[in-house]
């Protein structure tokens, strides 16, 4: 298959819908494949990651939109992140997915380490961000909870913990202030 240029009908039809979309995706990047060192590890450390960071159904139970293995890209504030995103953007949405994460890489001159290494903290810093938000919007009603348990006769680990929180009884020693 040729890396450059246009093929013959003969030839399209000889090699199949999917390797000639990958041939044009190719084009998109200005690469030869065969010219890419591979990093298999790559594809494999993304979607596990987006597993981790993205479960296949809501707690609804209804299936989580998809996500692209370098879309966390879009989320970083990095010259690397950047080069890599224009790379793969440059690649028409429906011919991404016939492309290993590192032709990308590849193609933005960066390496396949750091593009995981940015994905990473990426999720990371995505996560901890979800989670105080969640925090947030639950603690009145935890504080409510504790409130109303800590009233009952047998709510005095309650009361000590609200009389701790609250600066009424000073922390243990051993507790970060």
């Amino acid at each position: 298959m040729a890396s450059r240029g246009t093929l013959s009908r003969n030839t399209r039809l000889s090699i199949g819908q999917t390797a000639y979309k990958r041939f044009l995706a190719y084009q998109c990047l200005g690469i030869d494949p065969e010219k890419v060192e591979r990093a298999p590890f790559l594809g494999t450390e993304l979607r596990r990651i987006r597993r981790l960071a993205h479960p296949i159904r809501e707690t609804d139970g209804t299936p989580c939109p998809p996500v692209g293995l370098l879309d966390a890209l879009r989320f970083a504030d990095d010259v690397d992140a950047r080069k890599v995103l224009s790379a793969y953007t440059a690649v028409p949405k429906s011919y991404r997915r016939l492309l290993a994460p590192e032709l990308y890489c590849h193609a933005a001159g960066v390496s396949p380490w750091r593009v995981l290494e940015i994905v990473a903290g990426v999720e990371i810093r995505m996560g901890t961000r979800a989670s105080a938000i969640i925090a947030k919007m639950v603690m009145p009603d935890v504080v409510k909870r504790s409130i109303e348990r800590s009233r009952k006769p047998d709510g005095f680990k309650d009361r000590e913990l609200l009389a701790r929180v609250t600066g009424l009884l000073p922390r243990r020693s051993g507790y970060p202030d």
